[in-house]
């Protein structure tokens, strides 16, 4: 069962939340401190949820189901045992791992690309891929908004999540639309 199975949606957008405020820690079983602040280091890096976020837009847009399996596969190589340690939460050690915007977009882009790779059904409104029953998207969409402003990069069109939470236009997305 890989970690994004046994993280739920809700518990992914729980987690992803509690990032967004507060200092966590990560389990020592899990991995070790040099492991732990190499993995953050790299999910510091806008530029490559950016990356991500478009590799995992096309594969979603061109039906490459191989591909995304391909890229989670990667993700799950390289990050696995960190998303898996997230699934952890009661259990945190005092390791104290401060995280930004950029970090929260990494994480968030990652649970997407195993989730789709996984079976869940993306939906593709206004040219945006959204996971439908989940805010992981637009935690993504939102957090990435923010990293390009911190971080200076450029800020190409969102084409994951909605744009709900910078433009207040909620329509677009039935997990945010506020009912008529």
């Amino acid at each position: 069962m890989s970690c994004l199975q046994k993280l739920s949606p809700v518990r992914s957008f729980l987690f992803l939340a509690l990032l967004a405020n507060f200092v966590f820690v990560v389990p020592a079983m899990a991995m070790d401190e040099v492991r732990l602040r190499a993995v953050v280091a790299s999910l510091g890096d806008g530029a490559e949820a950016q990356r991500l976020e478009a590799k995992v837009a096309d594969f979603v847009k061109s039906g490459d189901q191989a591909g995304l399996v391909k890229l989670a596969e990667q993700i799950e190589m390289k990050d696995g045992d960190f998303l898996e340690s997230l699934d952890t939460i009661p259990n945190l050690q005092q390791i104290g791992v401060s995280m930004g915007p950029c970090h929260h977009a990494n994480i968030a882009i990652r649970l997407i690309a195993m989730s789709i790779s996984e079976g869940a059904q993306p939906a593709i409104r206004s040219g945006a891929i959204m996971l439908d029953g989940t805010e992981v998207d637009n935690t993504f969409a939102e957090s990435m908004h923010r990293c390009e402003l911190i971080a200076g990069l450029p800020k190409p069109a969102r084409q994951i999540g909605s744009s709900c939470a910078m433009t207040g236009d909620c329509g677009d997305d039935p997990d945010l639309a506020t009912p008529q």
